[in-house]
């Protein structure tokens, strides 16, 4: 399958627990939980992102960053950077894969990066200023 974002609003609006939006490029997905992600199909690859928190809610960068290159493999199939978003940093965990990959292997991507998200934010609250803690 080569994904276009038709043909991924297609698949993604099979499951009942997520809501579908087309927002440009993306598509905006929320689960039950109440975490969003977005997916964009490019040209070689799909991206599947969330924004974790913004980079200005971290007390010490250094040491966030430390544990986070020392810790995110422990996590399955998903990734984390920062990544601009309007004029500001953001931590971004995010998936990528094929476009020509199998619906089950975007799903299994989709759903990792919404299970992670939780871990995640666990993992790094301490590194977060209290009035930024989710």
């Amino acid at each position: 399958m080569n994904w276009s974002h038709s043909t991924l609003k297609t698949l993604l609006e099979k499951n009942q627990n997520w809501l579908i939006e087309s927002e440009g490029d993306c598509l905006s997905v929320s689960n039950d939980e109440g975490f969003d992600a977005f997916i964009y199909a490019g040209s070689e690859q799909l991206l599947v992102e969330t924004a974790l928190f913004p980079a200005s809610a971290v007390k010490d960068s250094a040491k966030l960053n430390d544990l986070i290159l020392r810790t995110h493999q422990l996590m399955p199939l998903t990734t984390i950077c920062i990544h601009q978003i309007g004029d500001e940093d953001f931590y971004v965990a995010f998936g990528s894969l094929s476009i020509n990959s199998k619906e089950s292997v975007v799903l299994e991507e989709i759903e990792a990066l919404f299970a992670n998200v939780g871990d995640f934010l666990d993992m790094y609250n301490e590194f977060l200023k209290e009035e930024s803690v989710v």
